[in-house]
C-alpha cells in the first residue's frame, strides 16, 4: 500500500486573520468609540442636566471685553459665558476627533485641550475620552448646585455616562460587528 500525503497551505488564512486583527477590527473599534464618544459629548450639552453656561451667583451684567460680549460681576472680573461648554473635546486613542467649541453661546473656546493628557494607551487597547477642560469643570460638575441656566446642573457628564451606558456600548458593538 502506498501512503498518501496531504499538504494544507494556511498562509492565506493567516494573512487574512492578521489583517482582520491588526487593521480591520482596530479601525472599526475606533469608529465605534468615535460615534459613542460623540453621542456622549453631545448628550452632555443637549440633554438635561446640561453643561452649565455659567454658575449660579454669577451676578453682574452683560458687558464687552477683548473676547466680545461677557457677563461679569465687576469690571475687573470679565468672564465669557459658555467657556465650560465650549471646552469639550473627544479623544479616541489619544487623537482629538470632535469638540464642542461651537456650542458655548458667546465662548471663544480658549480652554480647548490642545493634546491628549490622559493615561498611556497600551498596545492592543483602545480608549475614548470625553474631556471638559475649563479649569472649573470639576467644580461645576460636583460642587455648585445652582446654575443660572434652566436645565443645567451638577453631574452633567456622569448622569449621561451611567444612564446611557447600554446605548453607548451598543454603538461600539454595532460598529465592530462584521
Amino acid at each position: 500500500m502506498r501512503s498518501e500525503q496531504m499538504h494544507l497551505d494556511m498562509r492565506e488564512v493567516q494573512r487574512r486573520m492578521n489583517r482582520l486583527n491588526h487593521v480591520i477590527l482596530p479601525a472599526r473599534i475606533r469608529m465605534g468609540l468615535t460615534a459613542a464618544g460623540n453621542r456622549l459629548m453631545l448628550d452632555t450639552v443637549l440633554t438635561e442636566p446640561t453643561v452649565p453656561i455659567k454658575r449660579g451667583g454669577y451676578g453682574g451684567a452683560w458687558g464687552e471685553s477683548a473676547y466680545g460680549p461677557t457677563f461679569a460681576r465687576t469690571a475687573s472680573e470679565w468672564r465669557v459665558a459658555g467657556e465650560l461648554r465650549a471646552s469639550g473635546a473627544l479623544f479616541v486613542d489619544g487623537v482629538k476627533k470632535r469638540t464642542t467649541a461651537h456650542m458655548g453661546e458667546l465662548a471663544t473656546g480658549k480652554y480647548q485641550p490642545l493634546a491628549y493628557g490622559g493615561t498611556p494607551i497600551l498596545p492592543g487597547s483602545h480608549e475614548a475620552c470625553v474631556v471638559f477642560n475649563a479649569h472649573y469643570a470639576a467644580e461645576q460638575h460636583e460642587a455648585w448646585p445652582t446654575k443660572t441656566q434652566p436645565g443645567a446642573g451638577m453631574h452633567y457628564l456622569s448622569t449621561k455616562l451611567y444612564g446611557n451606558a447600554v446605548e453607548y456600548i451598543g454603538i461600539v458593538a454595532q460598529a465592530v460587528r462584521l
